[in-house]
């Protein structure tokens, strides 16, 4: 995960176990937790869209005949 995101989960963890209600965030840590969500939602859509994709394959088989012979 990203240092934001971490930074994110790891207040929330202390905050719960303090037994705190409430949380606040200064306006820069929302607007970086923001980035790095965007971010990760990209990326997460741009390897969803490259595995849906229909590729297009071409198989080539060659088979011989070896030492047949027609009589």
């Amino acid at each position: 995960m990203s240092l934001h995101i971490n930074r994110f989960v790891d207040s929330i963890k202390a905050h719960e176990s303090r037994g705190q209600r409430d949380f606040v965030m200064t306006m820069r840590e929302a607007k970086d937790l923001h980035g790095d969500i965007t971010k990760l939602l990209l990326t997460l859509e741009t390897l969803h869209t490259r595995n849906t994709q229909p590729r297009e394959e071409t198989i080539s088989v060659e088979m011989s005949g070896g030492s047949f012979k027609t009589t």
